[in-house]
């Protein structure tokens, strides 16, 4: 009989491809070891923080903890624990992008145990360090495990309610189980918004096997249990969740990530087979989504056979989240369902180890399969390892637009710090510093640390993601009329193309400083009436 909390057993008609017992314990903490120093490699190369993150931070720097559950700037949205958390982090640490990293860095690499454990209780066979080395080298993981963002805890706190609820299933709940779960359940809805979606899911989950196996008191005690997790989402609702609900600008900036209407319609069927195929690349990080998406319905088919309350605890919150992208209340796409990655690792592993059994092949196509899915992304997490700050890609490709595992996981995107390094070398008193809206909040992050002077810089008001293009042209008009201007980029739109058009139009380019993601130019506007409109 296979033991669920071993990975010693390897099933196969054949001994070919088995690994002795000794090899396959040590082989997941291998595995765990190389994905430790992929978090940990981006973590202390301390890239500069990008948009997102520079968005987030005044928030968390010039807050008190109470100031917290206001509406954050730059209308953000993060969980109030996860605030907290990040709040500690720079009391204790100072100002700095290693302290608003850490929390994020520790949710990483303790979500490679977590799932290690999960993986143990789920799978059988090789299908466990399968498991284990898709999600130790899944880039998006790799990359939000050093981001000054939620989504790494959002997994961490997934991870930990996926194994409770699969340690004691609807069975085994008794009185201290119902109020430590409870307890914990009802915390980690402050601490991650798509803990909502896990807990109902896991809840439904309970109560149908409950009713199926005929278990009243068991009803009963998912009732409760289910109780307090809603108690408590309905205080966090009240308290800080309501107005991200109540906000037009996220709400359209997530539009595409919304179930269409109507939901009877080849367009909503269209959405969800692009999303379907989408999710298996961000975020889970694999490359070749069909064979992913192929592998996962093998693993569902295989875990309905032999582990079938296991399979439901796990796929369920995507229904619960399809549920509320259907009514505009959370996306289903992209970095926001990075909590949905360890159901999607484990159910391809389980589909890539019941092939393996099948393999008339003598494992010659299972073992093709683990490396055809695990290729790329081992070949993108090995170089950033050795070179964690050199892009990919050249520099002025919009890496923003392309999917992480593409886009070198963990490397920088928008290198702030040497752009301002540069300028503050070689800047000269009496010189204009704009910086295009893009670059705003990253700029004024770093400005004081680099003893630029709040005077002799100019905001842009154009929106970087407008394509008014008047907008750009009256930014520059309202310029003081000085002869050294230098224009700081980041965040590049095609809007970037057309200032430093409307600039060689208007003055002299003398000098210019590129880096991944931030870019600085210095126009001499010496000519009197330059700046003037045209």
């Amino acid at each position: 009989m296979f033991d669920p909390l071993t990975i010693e057993t390897l099933e196969h008609d054949s001994t070919a491809g088995e690994a002795s017992p000794s090899v396959s314990r040590a082989l997941p903490w291998i595995i765990i070891g190389w994905g430790v120093l992929l978090r940990v490699v981006p973590y202390f190369a301390n890239r500069s923080l990008w948009l997102d993150e520079a968005m987030l931070a005044p928030s968390i720097l010039h807050r008190s903890f109470l100031g917290l559950l206001k509406p954050l700037e730059y209308d953000q949205g993060a969980p109030f624990g996860f605030l907290v958390l990040e709040k500690l982090a720079v009391e204790c640490f100072g100002n700095n992008e290693y302290a608003l990293r850490f929390f994020p860095v520790v949710f990483g690499i303790l979500s490679l145990f977590l799932f290690y454990r999960l993986a143990k209780l789920c799978l059988t066979g090789l299908a466990v360090p399968v498991a284990v080395g898709f999600f130790s080298i899944s880039g998006p993981l790799v990359y939000y495990s050093s981001e000054t963002k939620q989504y790494s805890t959002d997994v961490g706190i997934a991870l930990l309610l996926f194994l409770l609820a699969v340690n004691w299933k609807s069975r085994d709940l008794t009185p201290p189980r119902i109020a430590g779960f409870g307890a914990i359940g009802a915390a980690a809805l402050w601490f991650s918004h798509p803990a909502a979606f896990v807990l109902a899911g896991i809840g439904a989950t309970f109560l149908a096997f409950s009713f199926f196996d005929k278990q009243r008191q068991g009803i009963q005690k998912v009732a409760l249990l289910c109780s307090l997790w809603a108690l408590s989402f309905a205080a966090s609702y009240e308290i800080s969740l309501r107005p991200l609900g109540l906000n037009s600008r996220l709400l359209y900036d997530w539009t595409p990530c919304y179930v269409p209407s109507p939901l009877l319609s080849f367009k909503t069927a269209n959405w969800l087979d692009t999303m379907s195929f989408g999710n298996f690349l961000n975020p889970a990080g694999f490359e070749l989504t069909g064979l992913a998406a192929f592998a996962f319905l093998v693993g569902c088919f295989s875990m309905f056979r032999d582990r079938r309350e296991q399979l439901f605890i796990s796929i369920s919150p995507i229904a619960f989240t399809l549920l509320a992208a259907g009514i505009h209340k959370y996306p289903f796409c992209g970095r926001v369902l990075i909590f949905l990655v360890p159901t999607l690792v484990l159910l391809v592993a389980a589909g890539v180890e019941c092939i393996r059994r099948e393999d008339w092949s003598g494992n010659l196509i299972g073992f093709l399969l683990i490396a055809l899915l695990s290729f790329g992304p081992l070949l993108f997490s090995t170089y950033q390892v050795v070179r964690p700050h050199s892009p990919l890609l050249p520099l002025g490709v919009d890496r923003s637009q392309l999917p992480l595992a593409l886009a070198g996981g963990g490397h920088t995107k928008e290198e702030m710090k040497p752009v301002l390094s540069y300028l503050k070398a070689n800047e000269r008193e009496g010189d204009t510093i704009y910086v295009f809206d893009g670059a705003k909040p990253a700029f004024l992050y770093y400005a004081p640390k680099y003893g630029l002077d709040k005077t002799n810089y100019v905001l842009g008001a154009a929106a970087s993601g407008t394509h008014n293009w008047k907008d750009y042209a009256d930014d520059i008009d309202r310029l003081p009329e000085r002869p050294r201007v230098w224009f700081l980029f980041s965040h590049l739109h095609e809007q970037r193309n057309f200032l430093l058009y409307l600039l060689d139009e208007r003055g002299t380019r003398r000098d210019s400083f590129q880096t991944v993601g931030a870019e600085v130019y210095l126009y001499d506007f010496s000519h009197p009436g330059s700046l003037a409109p045209r």
